[in-house]
């Protein structure tokens, strides 16, 4: 079994890529490993959720708000291989890997990300490794948005990488490569964190065990 956190921004960044889904969702159709894939919430939750700020909800409704748009993006991605519906925890997730080759879901309960959710996914079914697929491609010294001579660090422990997002405040709709939550159910399971950019086969080259480009943490 993989399984892959996929950003909501590759799914629905300024504008949904519906080519990028439809060569994903032919991804998970061909790749000859079971797949469990979870959904981020990108620019739908992000617009969402700034609307309910403005209208006063609090971070825990504004939490319900990007679990639900998570789960829209999520429902992008089935296919005919795919359970026809989105799992609302990690056990019924694993329940359905055992009818279907691939299950799609996105966020699960206020105050854990997508990426927690992939961690406590991978936690469960014992796999040792989690793909975090990011519209940024790995962990750099330095914004690379902002800085052109920003570098890729090709590996990391989890305590550097706690380090980088420590101080970042949890507020519903966080975009960061990885967040606190995720590190910490990596850490205490000796889970690696494979982040890496939409590249489907720099994908396959992590499934295969190959040389990508990313950053690998653990």
């Amino acid at each position: 079994m993989v399984v892959i956190s996929l950003g909501g921004s590759i799914v629905a960044g300024e504008s949904t890529d519906v080519e990028y889904i439809k060569r994903f969702r032919k991804f998970m159709d061909d790749v000859p490993d079971k797949l469990f894939v979870v959904v981020g919430g990108g620019n739908t939750a992000r617009r969402y959720i700034e609307t309910a700020k403005s209208l006063g909800y609090n971070e825990y409704l504004l939490d319900r708000i990007g679990i639900e748009s998570t789960r829209l993006n999520a429902m992008l991605l089935i296919t005919s291989k795919t359970a026809p519906k989105i799992p609302k925890t990690v056990d019924e997730s694993i329940m359905l890997s055992k009818i279907y080759k691939n299950v799609v879901m996105g966020g699960t309960e206020p105050g854990h990300t997508t990426d927690g959710v992939a961690l406590l996914l991978a936690e469960r079914a014992g796999e040792k490794y989690v793909v975090n697929m990011t519209s940024v491609g790995g962990i750099y010294d330095k914004d690379p948005k902002t800085h052109s001579d920003a570098k890729i660090i090709r590996e990391m422990s989890y305590e550097r990488a706690k380090s980088i997002i420590t101080g970042k405040r949890m507020d519903a709709g966080l975009n960061v490569p990885i967040d606190l939550l995720a590190l910490k159910i990596a850490e205490r399971s000796n889970i690696k964190i494979y982040v890496i950019g939409k590249d489907l086969e720099n994908l396959m080259r992590v499934i295969k065990g190959e040389d990508f480009k990313g950053t690998v943490i653990g």
